[in-house]
């Protein structure tokens, strides 16, 4: 990886603090509408330093934003989430997993531009 650490920091720092705002603010929207659900930064403890199908482990300070690589809970052209290298499947019962460089909870059927197919 090149450039400044701190640099990095800084950007993942104000990502996140976009996320956050952004989910307040609809919070504060008030109204009738359905509530919405939408996938947290977090994941549970099973997957914090999980391992991928491609035996890359899971490195919480380096993960991308979901936003960043366009992340959506469906396929697209028949690639999706759990035939990617970098998918964590479901470890502890609730359908979803996570990914070795996204931040998140990841749907099996979700897709990101960084989907790369499983090496045989």
């Amino acid at each position: 990886m090149t450039g400044d650490p701190n640099r990095l920091r800084r950007r993942l720092l104000a990502a996140t603090a976009a996320a956050v705002t952004a989910g307040l603010a609809g919070c504060a929207s008030g109204g009738d509408r359905p509530t919405r659900t939408t996938p947290t930064p977090t994941v549970p403890e099973e997957y914090v330093t999980a391992t991928s199908l491609n035996g890359r482990a899971r490195s919480p300070g380096s993960l991308a934003p979901q936003s960043a690589v366009q992340y959506r809970d469906s396929p697209v052209d028949g690639q999706q989430c759990s035939t990617c290298q970098f998918y964590i499947p479901d470890k502890n019962g609730d359908g979803s997993g996570a990914c070795s460089i996204v931040e998140g909870t990841i749907a099996p059927e979700g897709y990101c531009t960084s989907y790369a197919p499983q090496r045989e």
